[in-house]
């Protein structure tokens, strides 16, 4: 077992060995969630509304926003944290809240900003007197771990594709000023909504986190910082959105929605189809394991198959009393040190949570080739596996699975699990977020593909988890993926000067827009051997071929955007469709 969900990002550096569970009580839990379950559509009622200050986190301060922020050859402290004031609920859903905000945390380096304290908008000059364009370019936050300093500095966010062309276009100076911003989504990080936020003792389900909320914080945010920091109209400065997984969608969200504001987008490994049952996230590890180009085999895939086959007969058989199958369970919960011992191998959700998300970690969407840790990759994880000639399939399995844990104790305690929900408030946000837009659920049904137990990771384990934490039942849960669908598009989004980038190691690429799947008009790039956003990365010299002509790719495409005219008619998120 390695996860019930998982977040397109939330993987990304993952551990290997399992979080000890901890408790809420149930009862406690759903007494304190109001039935808000659904996002409600978007009409001419529901307009975006309202525009709240900027507010810096020195509140003693005077200097202007640029002032102070130019960055030396050996310093890179340059980047400065500051807040926005949101509307809660910018489309007025609920009276109670038509003037309640929030502040939602955003990040600003004026590094690549050419004469910095003598201009600004969009027209500087430099030191020989030229006049130079000028941009500004947004790392679009999401599910993630709260942002810090170094998303605009060296992270895996935006660093490989933004900072990098940010770096290359302002030519030390003698090139385009580029203003580079990070902006924290809503109920993540610093950006959660005090009044909305949950205690040791109660959960309150977050009502106002959406995709749609997030783009008019990010309308919001462009429109005040062109006017109160930057000081330019929005017919005036050239805004690129980029972003990784539930950030790329975004990204490619706001061009879409926000024509008049934004200017281009990159959407990195974004999976832009919402859907329900995504088990082809699993049958893409299955073909990441025989991927030779990063160390898989046919070998490899088939001891995960034959150890996770053997494990559903033993398991599957051991339901009932015969002193045999007593043995098998016993067998595999020592083999796998299972906390609890063999008595958790007599409840079949266990089990399924068990074996259905596969009982070790396989690094499909966190894969870097070049990684120094110990099972780090699909070849050092598949290299283990065979050298372990004199083992059966499943004892393998288990050896690896020991290793990746340090040899503690593995928690498939289903009833416990779902009581945990909500110790970790990104993870209450997040698993809200797919019962209410997109679904994600990575399943392992019968004949899918998935290199694990198949048959034992349904559908119906991720709906029961919407219906206990949220009490959002299945049909809603369902209405809700097809209204994002509807709204966004999916993969026939019909935006302009969006670029869709993915790696065909990433399991999310399988719900991307590729060359094979969406509008022909929009530029698309398929990159070999990459994982998860693997480009957007800091970049190193051990970058693959791949890697690096992606990168080059999205500077010459975006470069070429730079050049084209900006949107000049102003439009409300409601029509701005196009």
């Amino acid at each position: 077992m390695v996860l019930i969900y998982s977040k397109p990002d939330r993987m990304l550096h993952g551990s290997c060995k399992m979080t000890p569970l901890l408790t809420v009580g149930l009862g406690m839990l759903l007494a304190c969630i109001p039935l808000v379950c659904s996002i409600q559509p978007l009409d001419s009622r529901n307009v975006f509304r309202g525009f709240g200050n900027i507010i810096q986190d020195d509140s003693s301060s005077s200097s202007s926003f640029l002032e102070g922020s130019k960055m030396n050859d050996d310093d890179k402290d340059d980047v400065r944290e500051d807040f926005v004031t949101q509307m809660l609920d910018h489309f007025a859903t609920n009276p109670n809240h038509e003037t309640a905000t929030f502040q939602q945390r955003y990040f600003y380096t004026s590094r690549y900003v050419v004469d910095v304290e003598s201009n600004f908008g969009t027209v500087m000059k430099g030191d020989d007197d030229v006049v130079r364009p000028s941009y500004a370019f947004l790392c679009v936050g999401g599910e993630g771990p709260p942002l810090q300093k170094a998303v605009l500095i060296d992270s895996v966010h935006c660093t490989g594709d933004m900072i990098e062309l940010a770096k290359r276009l302002y030519d030390n100076g003698k090139g385009s000023s580029v203003h580079l911003f990070a902006l924290e989504h809503r109920y993540y990080g610093k950006s959660y909504p005090s009044q909305e936020k949950s205690t040791s003792d109660s959960k309150v389900i977050p009502s106002y986190l959406s995709s749609r909320q997030a783009l008019a914080d990010l309308s919001h945010f462009v429109t005040v910082t062109n006017q109160e920091l930057i000081r330019s109209s929005p017919n005036n400065l050239k805004w690129v959105t980029f972003g990784g997984s539930y950030p790329g969608m975004l990204a490619g969200w706001a061009r879409l929605r926000l024509p008049h504001l934004i200017h281009a987008a990159v959407s990195n490994s974004a999976p832009m189809q919402a859907k329900l049952d995504f088990g082809e996230y699993q049958a893409t590890v299955s073909a990441d394991l025989r991927y030779e180009l990063i160390g898989g085999s046919s070998d490899c895939l088939e001891i995960m198959e034959h150890g996770h086959a053997e494990l559903s007969r033993m398991l599957t058989a051991s339901s009932s009393s015969s002193s045999s199958t007593t043995e098998d369970r016993t067998r595999v919960a020592e083999l796998f040190q299972v906390c609890g011992g063999v008595d958790m191998l007599k409840n079949d959700r266990n089990v399924e949570m068990f074996i259905g998300d596969g009982v070790m970690y396989v690094p499909s969407q966190a894969n870097d080739p070049s990684c120094d840790g110990e099972l780090c990759n699909i070849e050092k994880l598949c290299s283990a596996m065979l050298e372990d000639s004199t083992s059966s399939p499943m004892e393998r399995l288990a050896h690896i699975s020991n290793r990746q844990r340090n040899s503690e104790c593995i928690n498939i305690d289903w009833s416990e699990y779902l009581l945990s929900i909500g110790s970790n408030q990104e993870d209450f946000s997040w698993l809200w977020q797919t019962c209410t837009e997109f679904g994600f659920y990575q399943t392992c049904e019968n004949d899918s593909g998935c290199p694990f137990s198949e048959g034992f990771h349904t559908v119906e384990q991720d709906l029961e988890m919407c219906k206990t934490v949220y009490g959002i039942d299945s049909d809603t849960v369902k209405q809700n993926i097809q209204d994002t669908l509807e709204w966004y598009g999916g993969w026939d989004i019909k935006g302009s000067r969006i670029m869709f980038v993915n790696g065909d190691v990433d399991p999310w690429s399988a719900l991307a827009v590729t060359g094979d799947r969406g509008s022909p008009d929009q530029p698309t790039l398929w990159v070999k051997g990459a994982s998860h956003h693997a480009w957007t990365h800091k970049v190193k010299e051990s970058d693959s071929e791949e890697i690096v002509q992606a990168r080059e790719d999205i500077y010459t495409q975006v470069t070429e955007w730079l050049m084209e005219p900006l949107w000049s008619r102003p439009i409300s998120m409601d029509s701005a469709s196009t």
